[in-house]
């Protein structure tokens, strides 16, 4: 434990917390309320008593829509039930991956920039990480095929990007796993905030792909922590014993409620990000070196001068960031969210602009 610092984005809420009228652009997540046919369905399955354990592996009825949604939105025909693990969130399925699949000194390839958990927790188990940036070709890949990689674990889109994985790519990556035997791990719990239909589940012709996916940021279920992992059975029935000795099962109302989730119509969210991506990028285009995102609600950007100056200047204006060093190794990026009201973007960009000057 000594080797993990305490996450600077816990670190960013709290220094939120301690200024009058911040311009939080840290948070990694929606700034809209759960939709409130979810937040019903909540109340419903509390009301008719269903609080009690579950199945460790989830309740059968969220399987069988989870089953329907990887079929028809993912294109993954061999999706199953039998081949599904409901958990409590995302971070919770990292854990259990880990767990059950790296040894101390396995080799795992991770797509750089990277959501800041998995180094922490590939570290925390012993094991050697290799990093690949994300504008990579699959030419660029040639150098690991004569390593014992264990695992290769990616987000698409990214956080902290906002990077759409072309097929390309995701093919590349594919065949790396196929060729070293790794665990092929896809992070898709932005799969939603896809702004110009560019996001594709690799899992759809790779049938070895481990895929995740998450209720938090597509319907602002962060504290109700629900995810499900689609994997071989092999791998989901070792994940599932452990999560038996471990969180035991999902919150058994969230659950619920996921059902009612994969039924909501989140159009009118996404196009409300899809026009604050396109403001962010018109506004600071002309003053730092900035792609525009695909995908997800980050933009991540050159600075000059150090992360970590960067965000004390911009603390001096009220404007909170996150330093990018926690999601690469340089330390000249910063991270930013869009996920917040009009007003605050505004000011956000203002500073922003400021800053550059």
């Amino acid at each position: 434990m000594n080797g993990i610092d305490s996450s600077p984005i816990r670190k960013a809420f709290e220094l939120a917390r301690s200024i009058e009228d911040p311009i939080n652009l840290s948070i990694g997540q929606p700034h809209f309320p759960c939709p409130a046919n979810i937040v019903e369905a909540i109340c419903k399955a509390a009301k008719d008593g269903k609080t009690a354990y579950t199945l460790t592996g989830g309740i059968p009825e969220l399987k069988e829509a989870m089953t329907e949604k990887y079929k028809s939105q993912n294109q993954i025909g061999y999706a199953h039930p039998d081949r599904m693990l409901v958990t409590s969130g995302i971070s919770s399925a990292l854990f259990l991956l880990f767990n059950a699949l790296v040894n101390p000194d396995d080799e795992c390839l991770i797509v750089s920039p990277y959501f800041l958990m998995y180094p922490a927790m590939l570290k925390f188990y012993g094991a050697k990480l290799l990093t690949v940036d994300e504008s990579f070709q699959a030419k660029d890949l040639e150098s690991f095929k004569n390593k014992k990689i264990k695992l290769i674990i990616f987000s698409n889109p990214s956080n902290p990007t906002g990077k759409v994985l072309s097929k390309d790519q995701l093919r590349a990556l594919a065949n790396l796993a196929e060729s070293t035997g790794a665990y092929l791990i896809s992070d898709e719990i932005y799969e939603l905030f896809d702004y110009d239909q560019a996001f594709y589940s690799i899992g759809a012709e790779y049938e070895k792909t481990i895929t995740l996916t998450g209720f938090s940021k597509t319907y602002n279920m962060t504290g109700l922590r629900l995810a499900t992992i689609l994997a071989s059975s092999e791998v989901i029935k070792a994940l599932t014993t452990l999560q038996q000795y471990t969180v035991v099962c999902a919150p058994s109302i969230t659950q619920w409620a996921g059902i009612e989730a994969l039924k909501t119509d989140m159009t009118s969210y996404i196009q409300d990000y899809r026009e604050k991506r396109d403001f962010v990028y018109e506004s600071l285009k002309n003053h730092y070196e900035i792609a525009k995102s695909g995908g997800a609600f980050y933009f991540f950007f050159r600075v000059n001068g150090t992360d970590e100056d960067f965000v004390k200047r911009a603390v001096e204006k009220k404007l909170i960031l996150v330093p990018g060093y926690i999601f690469t190794e340089s330390h000249n990026y910063i991270r930013l969210s869009f996920a917040t009201e009009w007003d605050t973007l505004r000011r956000g960009m203002l500073a922003l602009k400021e800053l550059a000057s």
